[in-house]
């Protein structure tokens, strides 16, 4: 894929809305609105006047996303889509203005949601590529090498602002497919945020007798700084809490301990639901926002924890399948991956043999073996093991595999050849 800025990935979530270009660094935006009478502001502006005027603020119009009047509509705003609108142009104008977007959705939205998705972006100024489940996308570069089965079941955890979902996907070589999605309603990284943010001010008063959930800018100030001490409480059992006030600097020892315990109720009704849902030998995945909630996932299994651009990079490495779905209007739930696509487009005859392969108008020497991967949107060759994925020479003739080369699986190759491996492709060529 050539490196522009004409497309553009928008994970939806919104604990955190993940975008993207091929070229740029990732950034993230919380689902909040701030509503005044003349303008709607989005993102982390809006969080953060959310406390100093909670009565102007929302944080629940992507988990209600639909047409119904809001309590107190303005001209700007008369419900969550308008919202939700807003949102999107502020993205899209931060991702520098893309022609392009295709858009990683949740599987807690239902049809409706979608539609309603599709609508704001044909009255945008940016044509929507396609749709695809976020799950898929994070999921379908996942590893599943040296299993003993060829498909595997995963379940992908993935937590928004205000509810959890798990998502059962049917895992191959060659397959990423959804099978089923299972919503925790209530139970969102707000949801636990909220009782430990209750429980340092309680412990802030008792040690100080400072309450920092007394004032909009106490308020504001604890939860701003809540995630960077949880990001510490990641690597250990007890961090340090400072707050100013105005009568000086207040500080005391959090312990994670004490937050799990007090956040036991809420993480115990997590629990009883994944209970219901994971089998025996299941995989469990979990997106990286699970790390903003230390100790949580710890208590229901043991997770591969994906980046934060797993998503991202899944969407850009399965461009045309998207393309494909959004051609029938669907959402993407299921990716057929070819491991490897060996068209039979050569003329020439089957006695030469490919001596490099073309890509981007660079010739690359085979030898007897060489390497190759997807990588960040683009190929990469080597003559060192970098993946399991190669060209190979054995016996006088050039083969292709997505695994060892004495595997029995292996495709025979002809010089002219075009290999597609996701979204890229290259050619056999013979350099005399």
């Amino acid at each position: 894929m050539s490196k522009n800025k004409s497309l553009a990935i928008i994970e939806i979530n919104d604990s955190g809305h993940c975008c993207g270009t091929n070229i740029d660094e990732i950034f993230i935006s919380p689902g909040y609105a701030f509503l005044s009478n003349d303008r709607i502001e989005t993102g982390d502006i809006a969080l953060k006047k959310s406390f100093l005027s909670p009565q102007n603020s929302f944080n629940q119009f992507w988990r209600q996303l639909n047409l119904s009047p809001l309590n107190h509509p303005t001209k700007k705003a008369r419900h969550n889509a308008d919202l939700a609108f807003q949102q999107l142009t502020d993205l899209h104008k931060k991702l520098n203005n893309p022609s392009q977007i295709i858009f990683a959705v949740p599987g807690s939205l239902d049809r409706e949601q979608l539609s309603i998705i599709l609508g704001l972006a044909e009255a945008s100024s940016f044509e929507i590529l396609g749709l695809i489940d976020s799950a898929i996308a994070a999921t379908c570069n996942f590893d599943i090498e040296g299993r003993s089965k060829n498909d595997e079941c995963l379940i992908y955890m993935d937590i928004e602002l205000h509810q959890t979902v798990f998502t059962r996907l049917l895992k191959s070589k060659t397959l990423t497919k959804r099978l089923s999605v299972d919503v925790v309603s209530d139970i969102g990284i707000k949801t636990i945020y909220d009782v430990w943010a209750r429980n340092i001010a309680n412990k802030f008063i008792k040690e100080h007798r400072y309450d920092p959930l007394y004032t909009a800018e106490g308020e504001w100030q604890l939860y701003n700084s809540l995630p960077k001490w949880l990001e510490k409480l990641n690597r250990g059992s007890e961090t340090t809490a400072v707050l100013s006030s105005p009568l000086g600097n207040y500080q005391l020892t959090i312990s994670l301990d004490e937050l799990l315990t007090e956040s036991a109720k809420k993480i115990n009704q997590l629990k009883k639901k994944f209970m219901t849902i994971i089998k025996d030998d299941d995989i469990l995945v979990a997106n990286h926002r699970l790390k903003l909630l230390p100790g949580v996932i710890e208590k229901l299994g043991e997770f591969h924890i994906l980046k934060k651009d797993a998503a991202i990079f899944g969407a850009f490495e399965n461009i045309q399948n998207i393309k494909q779905g959004q051609k029938l209007r669907k959402l993407v739930t299921s990716l057929n991956i070819p491991s490897v696509d060996a068209s039979q487009n050569s003329n020439s005859s089957s006695n030469e043999i490919p001596t490099h392969v073309l890509y981007k108008n660079k010739a690359v020497a085979i030898k007897n073996i060489l390497y190759f991967k997807l990588h960040n949107g683009s190929l990469e060759f080597s003559q060192n093991q970098i993946s399991k994925k190669s060209i190979f020479l054995m016996q006088s003739d050039l083969y292709i595999n997505d695994q060892d080369k004495d595997q029995e699986e292996k495709v025979r190759l002809n010089l002219g050849q075009i290999i597609t491996v996701g979204s890229e492709s290259f050619q056999l060529i013979k350099v005399t």
